[in-house]
């Protein structure tokens, strides 16, 4: 029969997890590191007060020259700023011994009652320590600086990922409103216009009259989405040509009777360039989602050193004044205007249409851009 402890031994040993099993060997392997350490921050002590010390005993530097003793102080900060405390203090410790007892030589070496031999191992001990002090701070902080910089990255490319998604997303709504329901309307108008080709060709037709209206509509979304991927587009094509996209769009999509009056192409920098497109684009959203309106009017223009852009619509308007919750693209534009350092202002009335008028600096400080978007 086995004892009570044999079996407190057996069920320790057969309970033991191959994690457990592991964890023996793995703190060795962890503790082996700091032995070598250790060791090689002795081995460089050593070294380098025998070094200096055999140095100034050959060429007879002391007490010729007695800086020459600060060679050590030398050693002992290049210790402590690459090794760390323990090589710095074992260093000072061991110059004081080779500076008393090989250096310095007098009849009673082992009286410890000069003030030199009392001040020789303070200063080398106090430099250790305030040397190594000084490097741990440093290292703390350069170790925060890098991890801030770490959580920075990370947070960075997290919010890159967000707006892509948020992108896509844009992109997939905007290709099921448009583009998607175009291709319906193309292959629905096909098959009427293939019935009734035999029959009523006067139908069909007209059917094939859609299907290319509804083909023009697609073909001029997909571009608009498109140039949207490419934003370098704007610095090749210029602002512009990208209103001139969405002119197309609510022409051939929409039915609206748009009076564009565009002029040259401004001189402004690629931000700025998109900045103003986003404004404009949001504004000519809110037309169509908004307005309920029947003609627009976009006039872009140079007037006394400043760039004018105006969108006009015909369609219901609303009170200013109050609070209007539901039109969120107005919050955008606003704040886009702010970051051009611009003003903006609406004029609008209900069943009379609506005008935003927007400045913003161009080409001279102090200049300005007028928008103004009927919505």
């Amino acid at each position: 029969m086995r004892g009570p402890g044999q079996d407190s031994s057996t069920n320790a040993g057969r309970g033991r997890t191959p994690k457990q099993d592991e964890r023996v060997p793995l703190q060795q392997a962890r503790a082996a590191p700091g032995w070598r350490r250790s060791a090689s921050d002795s081995l460089l002590a050593i070294a380098g007060v025998a070094l200096v010390t055999g140095v100034i005993a050959a060429a007879h530097l002391y007490p010729r020259f007695p800086s020459s003793a600060l060679t050590y102080l030398l050693v002992i900060v290049a210790l402590a700023s690459t090794r760390g405390h323990y090589a710095a203090i074992l260093a000072a410790l061991l110059a004081s011994f080779s500076f008393d007892f090989f250096l310095a030589p007098s009849p009673d070496v082992f009286a410890a009652t000069e003030l030199e031999d009392l001040l020789d191992p303070v200063v080398f001990l106090a430099t250790a320590i305030v040397t190594g002090q000084l490097t741990a701070a440093l290292r703390g902080h350069a170790e925060q600086a890098r991890r801030k910089e770490r959580e920075t990255r990370l947070l960075s490319e997290q919010a890159q990922e967000l707006a892509a998604l948020q992108e896509r997303q844009r992109l997939a709504r905007e290709l099921h409103d448009s583009v998607s329901q175009a291709l319906y309307g193309i292959n629905l108008g096909a098959h009427t216009a293939r019935e009734a080709l035999d029959s009523e060709p006067g139908e069909a037709s007209s059917a094939l009259e859609y299907v290319i209206a509804l083909a023009e509509a697609g073909l001029a979304e997909m571009r608009s989405l498109i140039f949207e991927l490419r934003p370098e587009s704007l610095a090749t094509e210029g602002v512009v040509a990208a209103l001139t996209k969405q002119v197309t769009i609510l022409r051939t999509r929409y039915k609206l009777s748009v009076d564009a009056q565009l002029g040259e192409e401004p001189t402004l920098s690629l931000e700025r360039k998109q900045t103003l497109y986003r404004i404009a684009q949001e504004a000519l959203h809110n037309i169509v989602k908004h307005a309920r309106a029947h003609t627009v009017l976009l006039c872009l223009s140079k007037q006394d050193g400043q760039l004018i852009l105006e969108v006009c619509d015909d369609g219901l308007g609303f009170d200013p004044t109050g609070h209007f919750p539901g039109h969120l693209g107005l919050h955008s534009i606003q704040e886009r205007v702010a970051q051009l350092d611009g003003t903006c202002s609406i004029e609008s009335a209900p069943a009379q249409g609506t005008c935003l008028r927007v400045r913003i600096p161009h080409n001279e400080p102090g200049s300005a851009v007028e928008k103004s978007v009927r919505i």
